[in-house]
C-alpha cells in the first residue's frame, strides 16, 4: 500500500499547538491490519484486526514469539510502517486512517522511540546525542543553553551524567542503552516506544536497567509501549501485557491475571512454565472439570466455557503450585513418582519427578536437594489446575 500524503492540519501529540483531548487515551488503535506479501505471492497477516488503548501512565508490553506481529504493530504506531486499514490516534487526534487519507509521518507524531540497536550517532558525544531531538525539532526550539541543561538533567536521571563527553565507542553496552533512553526522554513526550531495547546487554545489566526504567516511567509519568519476547521482562515492566499470536492480541490484562488466569492454552504455555498433561473430560460440574489422563484422574477448573464430556483437553498447572511429600498425600490431585533430577538454582530447588510416562516439574523454596531415584508424591490443589481445549495451542 502506498504511503498516504501528510496532513498538515494535524499537529503532533507532543507539540505545543496540539489540542489535546483530555478524555481520550494517549494511544488508541482500532481494527488495525497489515499484510506482507511473500515471494510466492501469498499474503501473510502481520497485524490482524488489532484494537487496544494505552492510557496516561500505562506501561503496555507487547509480548510474543518471533513473527507474531509485535514489532510491526509498534512500528505502525510510530509511523515507520503503513498498515492496510484501521485507525491510530493519539490523545484523540488521528495519526493514521486511510479512509480519511491521513498518515502523519513519524517526525510529526510527537513520540520518542528506543531501538534495539541503540541507534546512537557515533560522531557525537553522549550530550550531543541526547540534545539532538530538541535541536532538530521543527518550529519553536529552546535556546542552546536550555537544551544542554535539559540533556544534562536527563543524563543524570539515567545515571551517566559523568559520561556526557564520551563517544558511543568509548561506552559499554549498558551505558549506550542509557544514552538511548535519555535521548528518548529528553523531549518529554507523552508516549515512548521501546523495541526490545534490552536484548543486547548482559543479564545483570538488563536486570538493573529494568528497575531503572520502571522507576523513571513511574516518576515521569509517560505512557510506554514495550516490545519483548522475554516473559520475565514483561512481568517486571508491564502494568498490562498484551500477548500476541499470529498478528492478534489473544489476551490483554495485568501481569497477575496473565499469569494466574491465562485466557487459553497458548497464553498459559508461553508465559512462564507449565506442567501439562493431556486427557479427556470425564465429568463437569459448574467450573469443576475431571480429566482422565495417563497420570489417572485430574481435577481442575474449566479454562473455557465450552468444555464438555468427551473433549480432548490439557490439564495444566505451575511448578510452584505443586508440593512434594514422602507421607500420605492429602490434595485432590496426587501422583506417585521418582526423582529424576534435583536442580538447585538459588532461590529455589527444581525437582524433576517421573510419574508413569510424564515428567512433572516442582519448585520448592531454598536448598532442598533430593537423591535421584527417591520415591515421592506430587500434590496439587484442584484450584491450581486449569483445563483448556487441546487445540488452543
Amino acid at each position: 500500500m502506498a504511503v498516504l500524503p501528510e496532513t498538515d492540519q494535524r499537529a503532533p501529540v507532543g507539540s505545543d499547538t496540539a489540542a489535546r483531548d483530555v478524555d481520550a487515551p494517549v494511544v488508541r488503535v482500532e481494527h488495525l491490519t497489515k499484510h506482507f506479501r511473500r515471494r510466492d505471492g501469498s499474503s501473510v497477516p502481520a497485524i490482524d484486526d488489532v484494537s487496544f488503548d494505552v492510557a496516561a501512565g500505562d506501561f503496555v508490553v507487547l509480548l510474543g514469539p518471533s513473527g507474531c506481529g509485535k514489532t510491526t504493530l509498534l512500528r505502525s504506531i510510530a509511523g515507520l510502517e503503513t498498515p492496510d486499514s484501521g485507525r491510530i490516534s493519539f490523545d484523540g487526534r488521528t495519526q493514521f486512517c486511510p479512509r480519511q487519507r491521513i498518515n502523519v509521518p513519524p517526525e510529526r507524531r510527537g513520540v520518542s522511540m528506543v531501538f534495539q540497536s541503540y541507534a546512537l550517532w557515533p560522531h557525537m558525544t553522549a550530550l550531543r546525542n541526547v540534545s539532538y531531538p530538541l535541536q532538530s525539532r521543527k518550529g519553536r526550539k529552546p535556546k542552546r543553553a536550555e537544551i544542554a541543561d535539559r540533556a544534562r538533567e536527563v543524563l543524570a536521571k539515567v545515571g551517566i551524567g559523568e559520561l556526557e563527553q564520551q563517544y558511543a565507542a568509548q561506552m559499554s553496552g549498558g551505558q549506550q542503552q542509557r544514552v538511548a533512553l535519555a535521548r528518548a526522554l529528553v523531549a518529554n513526550d507523552a508516549l515512548v516506544l521501546f523495541d526490545e531495547p534490552l536484548s543486547n546487554v548482559d543479564a545483570k545489566v538488563r536486570e538493573q536497567l529494568r528497575i531503572e526504567l520502571v522507576s523513571l516511567q513511574r516518576e515521569l509519568g509517560f505512557a510506554a509501549i514495550f516490545v519483548t519476547h522475554d516473559q520475565t521482562e514483561a512481568m517486571q515492566l508491564g502494568t498490562r501485557i498484551a500477548v500476541l499470536r499470529d498478528g492478534r492480541i489473544v489476551q490483554d490484562a495485568s501481569p497477575l491475571d496473565i499469569y494466574t488466569r491465562p485466557a487459553d492454552r497458548y497464553v498459559a504455555s508461553f508465559v512462564g512454565t507449565m506442567n501439562e498433561v493431556p486427557g479427556t473430560v470425564s465429568a463437569r460440574t459448574g467450573e469443576t472439570v475431571v480429566v482422565d489422563t495417563g497420570l489417572g484422574s485430574v481435577t481442575g477448573r474449566a479454562g473455557a466455557d465450552t468444555l464438555a464430556v468427551g473433549d480432548r483437553v490439557a490439564a495444566m498447572w505451575r511448578p510452584e503450585y505443586s508440593t512434594l511429600s514422602v507421607d500420605r498425600p492429602v490434595a485432590a490431585n496426587r501422583f506417585s513418582g521418582r526423582v529424576q533430577a534435583s536442580l538447585f538454582v538459588g532461590a529455589h530447588t527444581e525437582q524433576l519427578v517421573r510419574a508413569r510416562d510424564h515428567e512433572i516439574r516442582v519448585l520448592v523454596p531454598g536448598a532442598q536437594p533430593l537423591d535421584t531415584g527417591s520415591e515421592v508424591s506430587v500434590e496439587v490443589s484442584d484450584a491450581d489446575v486449569v483445563v483448556f481445549p487441546a487445540e488452543s495451542a
